[in-house]
């Protein structure tokens, strides 16, 4: 899907993307916990949340349960670019798709979501 990552942020790349994604849906979340759940190495997820928290996307303060610990949120920066890029996204999609029957659009959705609870059921297995 070129296409579609072309859409993305200038010169994010589809980790930096998913860092952000996965910072929103946890809330908070401490950095070795965000590598655990991309499945990515601690020093690939330090090198992001550096670059991240530079650029204003990401902000960060002291754990209240662990003071060594810091948790990662999503500013408003981070907030408003994910869902620029989500628009972006999804416009292109919807040009993609914009002839096929609505029949045809419901059943891909459908499919694509069966897709993607297969591959987060399969990747919680993989975390135990």
């Amino acid at each position: 899907m070129q296409i579609v990552r072309a859409s993305s942020a200038r010169g994010r790349s589809p980790l930096a993307v998913e860092v952000l994604r996965a910072v929103v849906e946890a809330g908070e979340i401490r950095a070795s916990d965000l590598a655990s759940v991309l499945f990515v190495t601690k020093t690939s997820i330090s090198r992001y949340v550096n670059e991240m928290l530079d650029e204003g996307l990401l902000a960060q303060r002291r754990d209240p349960s662990d003071g060594r610990a810091t948790l990662l949120s999503v500013s408003t920066a981070g907030r408003k670019e994910l869902a620029a890029r989500e628009a972006r996204r999804s416009a292109v999609l919807r040009e993609l798709c914009r002839e096929w029957p609505r029949g045809d659009v419901a059943t891909l959705t459908k499919l694509l979501q069966r897709l993607n609870d297969g591959i987060l059921n399969r990747l919680t297995e993989l975390s135990r």
